[in-house]
């Protein structure tokens, strides 16, 4: 490699690349690596590794990486050698040094742990160009694009999941003596090797712990259905493969999965299935050595697969402002409109904003002629005063035989009020009562729930993210409630954006969008570029006023300069590590917003 020292601007990295491109001894995996930082615009003559606060450090790649670094660390001391491990995306994990002079200097270059050293920001290293070539890679010296790496010899391997073959992160080695890279390289590689063999080994654990409660579960005196789900893994009996077949198939894995990734969740959950069952799972979860290792979900179908013809009718039933063909909801419209129409009292489960009042005031102007519907709030606070008034309040309501009582929100309510609730309910059982109806969202609560229990119906509402025909069905819904007297469509780019997103308030946020695009004055079609920040993210979280308002100006600021971070963060006045720590925190990803 040549020695000439390029300066700070892209030009003298471009001169010192058609040097490299010439030179007959260049790599041309280096040549390749240099093109990529180029095209990544990376100063030459400036190291900026960005910074993101608190590594995760509970992943299978670091508990099985940490114990054998520290093992080297002891082997290796006093020696001027460097070893790290990183995740996929170049930010470094765990750095182990023990000599003060290698890490001064790793330090002045920000080879720390919290910095990214993706190609992308720091062009040609042994991070990240093994990461970007998912190759084994020696960066010796001059080979490095940036100036402040050039002391620096680093040997750098991929580790892979051993059973997926995906790329988990790196294992590096970092030296300054100029030495035998042949000799580097294979210890890299046989410290590599030592880390994929012990991810085998936990993930065989974890794989082994959860195949034991399988199982005992199929082993249990009347198993039934029964499925095993972690990230990797999908383990079921013969029952629920003859029993849950197609369609329904595919919508109970869908919800399994979202359990398996909730490490919280237990207890008993109910689904509807696209054929019109529904689908009780008792959730177990599997723990061993103080980490999750998934679920064994044990599953009861209630009811009998309506026919298809019955199914494709069931949209001309929908009642009134009840928009959507989803099987999941029309059997929720279908199961609490026979519930309301007999009388019966009905729970309501569903996340917050996925229609549960507008389910039942849609009912209420259906099927409740004569009757009227009153709604009561949980209390304000937990003193006596107030919840013995609030009770008060609610025995008068339910005193009424022609009133329909919504108590919405009954999650809130504590275990004492929640007891008391049940007592007056249990009180009242045999009198004329009005029709009670209680709206919450899905918890924990198991199956012993007394308040749930005195219920006649339970219906869970699906939240949006399972609703992913109904995406165009509302769209035209709220621009025909909000542009009456214009013509909108939304073009296919929109509408896979639109569907793309979690919608972590559901359809109250889905109705907000689209009365805003409603009232823009715009052309007759929606675009992708018409549509707002939060329709380009990934997260999940339910943001509060002041967040949400941090996201969107990082969006825009971020669509407004091309995706550059740097520009965007000196615009918005934050470091460069703080733009990347909020863009983690908001799911957003720059390649998704062109």
């Amino acid at each position: 490699m040549p020695r000439h020292q390029p300066g700070s601007s892209l030009q003298a990295a471009r001169e010192l690349y058609l040097e490299v491109t010439r030179d007959p001894s260049a790599r041309p995996l280096v040549v390749a690596s240099w093109q990529r930082s180029m095209e990544h615009r990376v100063k030459s003559g400036s190291l900026d590794a960005p910074y993101l606060d608190d590594p995760n450090l509970d992943s299978p790649l670091a508990r099985a990486a940490l114990p054998i670094l520290a093992r080297l660390h002891e082997q290796l001391a006093d020696d001027p050698v460097a070893t790290m491990i990183t995740d996929r995306n170049g930010v470094v994990l765990s750095r182990k040094v023990s000599h003060d002079g290698l890490t001064t200097n790793l330090n002045r270059v920000q080879l720390a742990p919290g910095h990214v050293f993706a190609e992308r920001y720091v062009g040609t290293n042994g991070i990240g160009t093994a990461l970007a070539s998912g190759r084994p890679v020696m960066i010796a010296g001059m080979e490095h694009y940036v100036e402040a790496l050039r002391d620096f010899h680093c040997a750098a391997v991929p580790i892979l999941h051993p059973t997926r073959r995906t790329l988990l992160g790196a294992f590096n080695l970092t030296t300054v003596r100029q030495g035998s890279g042949g000799m580097l390289m294979a210890f890299a590689r046989s410290v590599a090797a030592q880390i994929e063999g012990e991810i085998a080994a936990i993930t065989s654990r974890r794989e082994r712990a959860l195949f034991h409660d399988y199982m005992a579960a199929c082993s249990s005196v009347r198993p039934g259905p029964v499925l095993a789900i972690n990230r990797d893994v999908v383990m079921m009996n013969e029952q629920l493969g003859a029993a849950v077949t197609g369609p329904d198939h595919y919508a109970l894995l869908d919800h399994a999965r979202e359990i398996a990734d909730s490490p919280r969740t237990e207890g008993t959950r109910s689904i509807a299935l696209p054929s019109g069952r529904v689908a009780e799972l008792r959730v177990s979860r599997c723990r061993r050595e103080d980490s999750d290792a998934g679920a064994v979900l044990r599953v009861r179908l209630i009811g009998r697969p309506q026919p298809g013809p019955a199914a494709s009718a069931a949209p001309a039933r929908t009642d009134p402002g009840l928009v959507g063909s989803a099987p999941q909801w029309l059997r929720a419209v279908a199961d609490s409109r026979a519930a309301f129409v007999a009388g019966t009292s009905l729970q309501l489960l569903g996340e917050a904003g996925v229609g549960k009042r507008t389910l039942v005031e849609a009912l209420h102007r259906a099927h409740g002629a004569g009757r009227r519907l009153e709604t009561a709030q949980p209390p304000p606070s937990d003193s006596p005063a107030v919840t013995e008034r609030w009770l008060h309040d609610v025995g008068e309501l339910l005193a009424v035989p022609s009133n329909v009582l919504v108590l919405r929100d009954v999650h809130l309510l504590g275990d004492p009020l929640r007891q008391r609730l049940g007592n007056l309910l249990t009180q009242l059982e045999g009198t004329a009562t009005a029709q009670l109806v209680l709206t919450g969202q899905p918890s924990t609560v198991g199956a012993d729930d007394r308040l749930g229990r005195l219920c006649g119906v339970l219906v869970e509402v699906p939240p949006l993210r399972h609703r992913h025909g109904d995406i165009e069905r509302l769209a035209r819904f709220f621009l025909r409630r909000y542009r009456p007297s214009g013509e909108s469509r939304i073009s296919p780019d929109a509408l896979t954006m639109l569907q793309r997103c979690p919608w972590p308030e559901n359809v109250r946020q889905f109705e907000s969008v689209m009365r805003g695009l409603a009232r823009r004055p715009a052309g007759p079609v929606i675009q992708a570029e018409d549509l707002p920040p939060e329709c380009r993210v990934s997260s999940h979280k339910v943001l509060t006023t002041i967040e949400t308002l941090e996201r969107d100006a990082i969006l825009r600021g971020l669509m407004d300069h091309d995706s550059n971070v740097q520009r965007t963060a000196q615009d918005l006045g934050i470091s460069r590590a703080t733009m990347y720590r909020k863009m983690r925190r908001y799911g957003i990803v720059p390649s998704n917003l062109t």
